[in-house]
């Protein structure tokens, strides 16, 4: 049963961090602002990636058992965590309101990135010399963990507690130990993640936060220092065939043996079994480790780094790209040209897509022919422009994506195109995609109007009934506050994580339908 806008919902043990609005009566994208500014940790100023609203105990008990490791984790994340992806939309957004409260509240995430702490996370950078992330085994030691080392620094960890606390409590039902939690039973914040495409997202931030900023001052800015620190690391990552890999060596990788075509319930009971045998020390794999470097790693401490997401190298591409016409700098340029040569690679010419990504398999880059992703089709609409992909690969092929991607993830209601899903479904809306959507199709509608004009007004009408699909997600949280569900269903996506069900308020959905609302490329300065 839909849920629709006229809905209210009444927040419910709403948590010490959390502020309130100023009471003020605002048009509508100021509504979405305001629960933006609303939803952040007072201790540290950070932004919260969710918030549950209505009776938050039944949100909670969707998310895994009762005693899972997976579902704590999960329950955690979600009460307490930003992930730095999502802090970075709500900076762009803030950054752009005019108003000057609003940009000191977008720079301080940079603050914390640039310090190299978060409260008790007293090192949330990922890197050599303390900690087990190498980003190039011929060079290990040229990346490095030491937050004193200002420049030579690795990527920020994808996910944080808000309030930088270490220790958690379940928020399903207050419990502070779990006997199969990893590492120690005290439950703990346990997402130590350092992936590429979260961190290009940090650069784009802080450029954009750039331009608010008078040029004779850029270079002395933490953004600007921060945006060339990462690239410096992402670079360390590219592959010989041009792609920035996923994360560095050392990062923990979750999900081996688990089938993302099993049942939700098979899935988590896969994490919980794969988390309690590392705890015990038992080799999740029975694979032989692999040499790297003169290193032995297992092969949970070296998917990530034998993986490439395109998703990850749209981003990167946008964010050197910014990099590069700001500054000139020849390897900025030199790692576009080398992800261009990737995304080249990974295009399906007879399904007219984009492969989600490629793996390693000795030492030869192979082509992940599955599972689709609607977001790497719709992004490097955005990122790459109709013309460049028409330039590649023949007239009319970016419009040719659009169309496989309809016709594998779009989602109808009553024959009316409502937006997108995760992958190839029809039955589970992404907010969050859906807007790229339609800031894809907005391009395509400008780009073929001269000469496909019927494409173009194809394009301009699935503009036109995705936004008004997404409104079916849209509520009041608190008067003059609303925000935007995370999804439509909860269920295992499967690139590795689950949707979460309609309940749940999203940061990154809100902050990307202020997007589409007030035309913010994020892609472009």
């Amino acid at each position: 049963m839909k849920i629709f806008l006229t809905m209210i919902i009444v927040l419910i043990g709403s948590g010490l961090c959390r502020g309130a609005s100023d009471g003020s009566s605002d048009p509508k994208d100021q509504k979405l602002i305001n629960w933006m500014r609303a939803n952040t940790c007072q201790l540290t100023g950070m932004p919260y990636s969710y918030e549950p609203v209505g009776v938050r105990h039944d949100s909670f008990m969707k998310m895994g058992g009762r005693y899972s490791t997976t579902g704590i984790i999960e329950r955690t994340i979600v009460d307490r965590g930003i992930s730095i992806y999502d802090a970075a939309l709500w900076q762009i957004i803030l950054g752009q309101t005019g108003d000057p409260h609003d940009l000191m509240m977008a720079r301080k995430p940079a603050e914390y990135y640039w310090k190299g702490a978060l409260n008790e996370f007293s090192n949330i950078r990922a890197g050599a010399g303390g900690q087990i992330f190498v980003y190039d085994p011929r060079h290990p030691q040229a990346v490095s963990s030491d937050i004193d080392q200002n420049g030579s620094r690795g990527f920020i960890f994808r996910m944080l507690d808000a309030a930088g606390e270490y220790r958690s409590t379940d928020p399903l039902d207050g419990k502070k130990y779990y006997q199969d939690f990893p590492n120690d039973a005290r439950i703990h914040w346990e997402d130590w993640k350092p992936i590429a495409g979260e961190n290009a997202w940090v650069v784009m931030a802080a450029m954009h936060l750039l331009n608010q900023t008078s040029s004779e001052d850029w270079h002395a800015s933490i953004e600007f220092n921060l945006a060339q620190e990462l690239a410096r690391a992402a670079l360390y990552l590219q592959a010989r065939n041009g792609g920035i890999r996923m994360a560095p060596l050392g990062t923990y990788y979750h999900l081996l043996g688990v089938l993302s075509d099993a049942s939700d319930e098979e899935i988590v009971q896969n994490l919980d079994r794969n988390a309690k045998r590392f705890k015990q020390g038992i080799s999740v794999s029975p694979e032989d480790p692999e040499r790297l470097g003169g290193v032995d790693y297992q092969p949970y401490h070296t998917w990530y780094y034998e993986e490439i997401s395109t998703e990850n190298n749209l981003s990167w591409y946008a964010a050197l790209r910014m990099l590069y016409r700001l500054t000139g700098r020849p390897q900025y340029l030199n790692g576009l040209q080398h992800i261009e040569q990737y995304l080249r690679s990974v295009w399906a010419s007879k399904k007219k897509i984009f492969y989600q990504g490629a793996h390693e398999i000795q030492g030869v880059w192979v082509p992940n022919r599955g599972p689709f992703a609607s977001d790497v089709q719709n992004w490097a609409i955005v990122v790459l422009g109709p013309q460049k992909i028409d330039e590649w690969f023949g007239e009319g092929s970016a419009w040719d994506i659009w169309r496989a991607t309809k016709a594998l993830a779009g989602i109808y209601n009553a024959g009316s195109l409502a937006g997108v899903g995760f992958s190839n479904e029809k039955d589970r809306l992404s907010i969050e995609w859906t807007a790229g959507a339609i800031l894809a199709v907005r391009k395509l509608a400008v780009y073929y109007s001269l000469t496909h004009p019927d494409w173009a007004a194809e394009a301009g009408r699935d503009a036109s009934s995705m936004r008004l699909g997404v409104e079916t997600y849209h509520f009041t949280v608190r008067p003059n506050e609303e925000a935007y569900s995370y999804s439509s269903v909860r269920r295992w996506i499967p690139f590795g994580w689950f949707s979460q069900h309609v309940p749940v308020m999203s940061l990154a959905s809100t902050a990307w339908i202020v997007m589409v609302d007030k035309n913010i490329d994020p892609f472009e300065l």
